[in-house]
């Protein structure tokens, strides 16, 4: 399995997309899937030209990337929604 999430020197790179959308049997998928939605989370919120004031856009199916949000909402939204379809930034 590649690492989507990984340092270089002091600056995280999120280069495969794929477990955004990745077919696994429910208890793992649902395990591996938190887990990586909170890397996406830690890596938007450690570059500061994603945040504006204390808030993220929302990459969630029902956001489309267009709503500014507290962290917190975001991953909620992802959790619950998933992410919209061919999400790439």
């Amino acid at each position: 399995m590649l690492l989507s999430l990984f340092d270089i020197g002091s600056i995280e790179v999120m280069d495969d997309h794929s477990w955004m959308y990745r077919d696994l049997p429910q208890e793992l998928q649902m395990m591996d899937y938190c887990n990586e939605v909170q890397g996406f989370i830690n890596y938007s919120t450690s570059n500061p030209r994603n945040i504006i004031g204390c808030s993220i856009k929302c990459s969630s199916k029902r956001c489309k990337n267009k709503n500014l949000m507290d962290p917190d909402v975001v991953t909620m939204h992802l959790l619950q929604k998933g992410f919209i379809k061919e999400y790439l930034c």
